[in-house]
């Protein structure tokens, strides 16, 4: 009803109830209902402390007719409680590390069997290994950091084995070991201080130790006030300045490198080398607090010398964003696309570019008669809406020519802007390689992260699968299984810009692994074997109906949770057990529903179909009228019959109607308008407990 009141039991069992008035009205009392907490005390109970668990504490509940068998909690962080690893079932610790500490169970009976209790087991930890005998050197590599985790003989420390990090796995692999196609694996962890140790798995290396060779010198960090960054520049490319250390006056000049996100090379090594190989290269950075930083390797060595620091020859003169130009072409070439920049000091001379799709850019079309090249890139637009060319009359090698000789009607034609298209590059795949839908389907990753796994189907069993995950650095999906074996096949995904249909491009590579089974399809639950109920928002529907088998008998009922975007079933929550599916689309947006790993502890329930789907009720059958504040459309009456003598009267509250007789009896029997352009009325399954009141028209307004 929109009010809250609030009791709470303090730890000396006192029971405090806030200062309010109930607005509700008082129930009959059915002590059946109720059943009073079970509480155990020690030593019926023990709580154990650095375990080898994952939290590092266990709850042991001992069984009172036999002290050697007990039911096992581990603490979980996201609960703040222990849970029973078999049953789920939830206790409280009441007056926790006190005398009068003990523990509150919320359900009598539990639904799984004692287990031998063995104390010894909490304490077996695995191989682990402390600091100092074990390192870890990180590199850069272009755009990535690799890592390496180093772990030493403890005997002698020129001795060492070798790891590498899997980001997919998140652990650390035996790089000699998985050579010989064995998994060696070792994960970081951290203890309750802040200190890290590494967890070795089970295997054996079957490689010999490596002499151990100590990081090599770090890469250079360099930091403003000994940089400076141009983030917008005269060409639109940013540009980095770092200074001569003996000389604040002089600096390199570093253009950002177009393939790499944050890779600059240095200008002047460029113009003296000509090409790409030996150029001092650079990274940009910003570190936590968004202050830009330069790392770069300290092997390596300029071929220029330091310029004079003159920044601004590369700033963005607000001249170059009003001068004029216009679009033609030569009549000649249809196909072509030029534009005249007026120069800035004579509106009567301009300057010609023709449009070069293979670099999408605009070259000048007399530097190139010069043998020199000058090119501006494609329209700009700024905070103004206004469109504007980047460009430098200054780096011209030849002279403007006069606006008249390309406004000559004989030889040219003047464009308009809309009626140019910049085509973009064409898209060679080859046809045999194309894989389209139903072919292949997105899952989500381990980490669970939608749509991050890409499964591609078998072409002799659609029951078995290869499994792909992005590679960011390529922009593109590769297959694990292969990748471990040394051997890359990927897969691109496109979009077809006329039916905006997705399809894959496969490598010239096949696989070398085996096809897996698709386990994914074991959780999918197809639409044909559920309903979505009471959709009252596409993205959020309140329930669906989980059939049991294909004939239809039965059924779960799960409701929507919009917390955490799952359906759940509520009687199995009640049972303390964890029964969900989440509602997803395929790529043809066929739904389905993914089901979690727990099984249903509940019933099901008998399918009745006049029961569980909605009632309509046609236009013909329902008015829309005035509520009692003049507000149109709020209140609704439905007939009772084809007679029309009698009526059940709704009122309007949140979203939905409200039949006002039923709701003073706290029956609550609602009605949803529905439809767009022929209206129809859902009713919600409660059945009226009020009778129909006689129907006089005047007592209602439009």
């Amino acid at each position: 009803m929109g009010k809250k009141v609030f009791a709470k039991i303090d730890e000396n069992g006192i029971l405090k109830v806030e200062d309010k008035k109930h607005v509700c009205s008082k129930i009959p009392c059915s002590p059946e209902k109720y059943f009073d907490l079970q509480i155990i005390r020690k030593p019926n109970y023990e709580i154990l402390e650095n375990c080898n668990t994952k939290s590092g504490k266990v709850l042991i509940i001992l069984n009172p007719n036999n002290q050697r068998q007990c039911h096992e909690y581990r603490w979980k962080n996201c609960k703040k409680a222990f849970r029973c690893l078999s049953c789920d079932l939830t206790v409280n610790i009441q007056n926790a590390s006190k005398e009068t500490e003990y523990i509150e169970l919320f359900q009598l009976n539990h639904g799984c069997e004692y287990r031998q209790f063995n104390r010894e087991k909490y304490f077996k930890f695995k191989n682990f290994v402390l600091s100092p005998n074990f390192e870890i050197q990180t590199e850069m590599i272009g755009e990535r950091e690799k890592k390496s985790l180093i772990i030493f003989d403890e005997n002698d420390k020129t001795k060492c084995y070798i790891y590498s990090f899997r980001i997919f796995d998140k652990l650390y692999k035996c790089i000699n070991c998985e050579k010989q196609n064995v998994n060696v694996s070792a994960k970081m962890e951290q203890n309750s201080d802040g200190e890290n140790y590494i967890i070795l798995s089970n295997a054996k290396h079957v490689c010999e130790m490596v002499k151990y060779e100590p990081q090599k010198s770090s890469d250079i960090i360099l930091r403003a006030p000994n940089i400076h960054v141009m983030e917008k520049t005269s060409n639109g490319t940013p540009k980095v300045f770092i200074f001569d250390s003996a000389d604040n006056s002089l600096c390199y000049v570093f253009s950002k490198f177009t393939s790499e996100k944050n890779r600059y090379q240095c200008l002047e090594c460029k113009e003296c080398l000509q090409k790409t190989k030996g150029i001092f290269i650079i990274y940009l950075r910003k570190d936590e607090n968004g202050e830009y930083f330069v790392q770069m390797k300290n092997n390596q060595k300029h071929v220029c010398h330091p310029r004079k620091y003159e920044p601004e020859k590369y700033e963005t003169k607000e001249s170059q964003n009003v001068y004029e130009y216009f679009f033609y072409r030569r009549k000649t070439l249809q196909k072509s696309i030029n534009v005249a920049i007026i120069d800035s000091s004579n509106s009567t001379l301009c300057y010609p570019f023709l449009y070069q799709k293979a670099s999408d850019n605009f070259r000048c079309s007399n530097c190139s008669k010069l043998k020199k090249n000058y090119v501006t890139t494609l329209l700009k637009t700024d905070e103004n809406g206004k469109e504007y060319f980047i460009h430098d009359f200054q780096k011209h090698n030849c002279k403007p020519i006069k606006v008249s000789s390309v406004q000559n009607t004989y030889k040219f034609q003047r464009l308009e802007k809309k009626d140019i298209v910049f085509k973009e590059k064409e898209m060679k795949i080859d046809e045999s390689r194309i894989l389209k839908l139903p072919n292949f389907e997105f899952h989500p990753s381990k980490n669970g992260k939608p749509d991050g796994k890409l499964v591609v189907f078998d072409t002799n069993d659609k029951s078995l699968c290869y499994e792909y995950y992005f590679l960011t650095q390529k922009k593109c999906f590769i297959c694990l299984n292969c990748e471990r074996k040394k051997h890359r096949v990927t897969a691109k995904l496109h979009l077809n810009n006329e039916t905006n249909e997705k399809f894959l491009e496969l490598s010239e590579k096949q696989h070398v692994c085996e096809p897996i089974k698709d386990e994914f399809a074991d959780k999918i639950i197809d639409a044909s074997n559920f309903i979505v109920a009471e959709r009252d928002d596409e993205r959020k529907p309140k329930k669906v109906i989980v059939f049991t088998s294909s004939t239809k008998e039965f059924y779960y009922e799960l409701n929507y949770w919009p917390s955490i975007d799952l359906f759940r079933c509520n009687p199995c929550s009640n049972c303390n057990k964890n029964v969900g599916a989440k509602l997803c689309k395929k790529e043809n947006g066929e739904e389905y529903l993914m089901s979690l790993k727990n099984e249903h502890v509940c019933t099901p329930n008998k399918y009745e179909k006049e029961k569980i789907q909605p009632k309509i009720i046609p236009k013909s059958m329902f008015e829309l009228y005035k509520n009692s504040k003049g507000e149109a459309n709020k209140k609704l009456i439905v007939f009772a019959s084809e007679k029309k003598d009698f009526v059940y009267e709704y009122f309007w509250r949140g979203s939905l109607f409200f039949c006002s007789q039923c709701w003073k009896q706290k029956k609550y029997v609602s009605a949803k308008i529905r439809g767009e352009n022929e209206k129809f009325i859902e009713l919600s399954n409660v059945e009226h407990v009020c009778s129909p009141i006689k129907f006089v028209e005047r007592n209602y307004k439009k």
